[in-house]
């Protein structure tokens, strides 16, 4: 009798044990490992110059955003408004050899356009300094770009500029003429005497 009921118990749970297994079906299949991450590419080194080193003759950045130099050429007044510049300022006067009619196209690729005619030595004025330095401290004017014929009048008005209304030195102030572009001896000089008998 024991044993009888020993066997039935016996039979039930493996009945029972067999039943589970087919409820549960096989066990999942443990995921595929995980693939190694792989290696970033490499970076192309950056060959591209600033997008505001529009190659005008003697270019030279006098801030981010501030480009001066010689003469541009229609093809880079183009370049100029494609790399975001606002304002073109032109130090030339009319009759210049080179000169081209630069206002309609600024006009027509939506640049602001400026003219300060510095006729030569005489043009290097405080007035014109003025000028220059209300549009170059203007945030709303740039990117800005200053161009004359090769940038030497550029640098002469900066030197005009930082003496007269920036209080600096006579020295200081013809070493920021030279960094704005001021490289001709012979107007360092005019520039020199002007400063210096301002002084007295």
């Amino acid at each position: 009798m024991t044993r009888n009921i020993l066997t039935a118990c016996l039979a039930v749970i493996l009945a029972f044990v067999a039943g589970c297994r087919q409820e549960g079906g096989p066990p999942p299949a443990a995921p595929p490992p995980a693939a190694p991450p792989s290696a970033p590419e490499p970076v192309a080194e950056e060959t591209a110059a600033n997008p505001l080193q529009v190659p005008i003759p003697n270019a030279r950045m006098l801030a981010d955003d501030v480009l001066s130099g010689g003469q541009p050429t229609v093809e880079q007044f183009e370049q100029a408004a494609a790399a975001g510049f606002r304002t073109v300022v032109n130090l030339r006067t009319p009759g210049e050899e080179g000169v081209w009619d630069e206002a309609p196209k600024a006009e027509e690729l939506g640049l602001r356009y400026v003219a300060i005619p510095v006729a030569g030595v005489e043009g290097l004025t405080v007035e014109n300094a003025r000028d220059l330095a209300e549009i170059f401290d203007d945030p709303g004017a740039r990117p800005l770009m200053i161009h004359c014929g090769s940038g030497n009048r550029i640098g002469a008005l900066f030197a005009l500029k930082a003496y007269h209304l920036d209080d600096e030195s006579t020295e200081a102030a013809l070493e920021i003429g030279r960094n704005a572009g001021l490289t001709r001896l012979e107007l360092e000089e005019v520039v020199k005497e002007r400063l210096e008998s301002s002084s007295e």
